[in-house]
């Protein structure tokens, strides 16, 4: 018995279905024992009759990661939204000026600039660790959240990114811009940003994962208790001398929960830009 063409067809988008369903519930596995992790005692948790759903959920665990008096969620919570929004904010601007310039302007030596401005991607963070180090503590930033945001700042992924995206919007509206009287601000501003919203939206999401999950600097740079962020919230549960296990559970629920809002509801648009950001390069 021949397999028809629609019937083949159906078969091989089943079995992809349930391909991808079986993967993403081992994505989603780890997940849900970390939720479930936050809800139950010690004891509960490393059990060997392992229950997904506890008898009594234990709220309190939230309740006790953050009113900590020493190193609560909602102060790293705070610090580490200041931290994004101040980084987020001026490097979607510096990156899309430089990228605009980049892709629609010529001027001498842009080539060389933009190859230059690319090496920087391929040098590891922790080659430049020490002189940033050495630099903010001449300056007075040692022990300050601006250590940690300016670096975000010149974000070399950022403008190739968006200057791909500008690549592929037509030198049409430039020209026609131009010749109603318009300048290279206005183009900018009025005409090229507006159209560029899918890939803003990638790039700030992106930005904001990477801010958000920020271990290594504020390690670095920030010693006071006050000024942690989410990552050394976690880092200090973990540190505990009584390493309890359902707080620490807690705390990364806690600290997921930003990551999937901006996601789930920027996913149209970061989907778009990913996917159009090198239409022409």
């Amino acid at each position: 018995m021949k397999i028809g063409y629609y019937q083949k067809e159906f078969l091989v988008k089943l079995f992809k279905t349930v391909l991808f369903f079986i993967v993403g519930i081992a994505f989603l596995l780890p997940l849900l024992w970390m939720i479930s992790s936050s809800l139950k005692t010690p004891v509960e948790i490393f059990a060997q009759e392992f229950t997904w759903i506890p008898d009594v959920p234990r709220w309190e665990n939230y309740v006790t990661v953050w009113s900590d008096a020493e190193v609560s969620m909602a102060r790293g919570y705070l610090n580490s939204a200041f931290i994004a929004v101040m980084s987020i904010t001026v490097s979607l601007a510096f990156s899309s000026l430089a990228a605009y310039a980049f892709a629609k302007l010529e001027f001498k030596g842009k080539n060389i600039a933009f190859m230059l401005l690319l090496s920087t991607m391929m040098m590891p963070g922790e080659v430049t660790l020490i002189p940033r180090f050495m630099l903010f503590h001449k300056l007075g930033l040692y022990n300050n959240h601006w250590a940690v945001i300016l670096p975000h700042w010149f974000a070399p992924s950022a403008i190739f990114m968006l200057r791909q995206f500008y690549r592929g919007l037509p030198d049409d509206l430039m020209e026609a811009a131009k010749i109603d009287g318009a300048s290279h601000v206005r183009i900018f501003a009025q005409i090229m940003l507006p159209l560029t919203k899918a890939a803003l939206v990638s790039q700030c999401v992106l930005s904001f994962v990477s801010c958000w999950n920020d271990y290594l600097a504020p390690l670095i740079y920030l010693v006071k208790k006050d000024l942690y962020t989410i990552s050394q919230v976690l880092q200090w549960q973990m540190m505990d001398e009584i390493a309890r296990t359902d707080l620490l559970m807690a705390c990364a629920t806690c600290a997921i929960v930003p990551v999937v809002m901006v996601f789930f509801f920027c996913q149209k648009y970061f989907v778009e830009g990913i996917a159009t950001a090198g239409v022409k390069g």
